[in-house]
């Protein structure tokens, strides 16, 4: 549990200022978001001490859909729902018992700044195409005034 505690004080209230956004965002570049099914797929790798596991969906609607679980001692400490559009990206959290992090209303923000053939930049998150079948991520959060940064590396897998 105090696990638990420590990871959603550092993903809700310590991410740097000005890297991840909470409500609307200015204007922001726009891309095909076709450019970003190679990201379609099932994710299996590490993070926050745990297991991450991801999962996204192809485009529809000019969206991509994503969810995101973490496990850390065999247990789940987190849950995702990601929305990713030619603008950026938007997320909620929800504890384990699916009660969510953020107000109704609210919710973070990615917003899109870059996207070449084998990386997506967000504002506070960049994503790299390492092959077909590996990537990895770059999160950077504020943990007690200092700026850090968390690597996620994956391998596409099998459900």
């Amino acid at each position: 549990m105090k696990q638990l505690i420590v990871i959603t004080f550092l993903l809700c209230f310590c991410m740097e200022p000005g890297i991840a956004q909470s409500g609307e965002a200015g204007e922001k570049p726009s891309i095909p978001i076709e450019k970003l099914e190679w990201l379609k797929g099932y994710w299996l790798g590490d993070g926050f001490g745990g297991v991450s596991e991801e999962v996204w969906t192809h485009a529809a609607d000019n969206t991509m859909m994503g969810m995101y679980r973490h496990i850390k001692d065999g247990k789940v400490t987190f849950y995702e729902f990601m929305h990713l559009t030619p603008e950026g990206m938007k997320l909620k959290h929800f504890n384990p018992d699916l009660t969510a992090w953020e107000d109704k209303e609210d919710f973070v923000r990615f917003p899109l700044i870059e996207v070449t053939e084998d990386k997506i930049i967000f504002k506070g998150l960049e994503i790299w195409k390492k092959s077909e079948d590996e990537m990895e991520m770059s999160l950077r959060l504020n943990r007690n005034g200092k700026i850090e940064t968390e690597v996620f590396h994956f391998k596409r897998s099998a459900l």
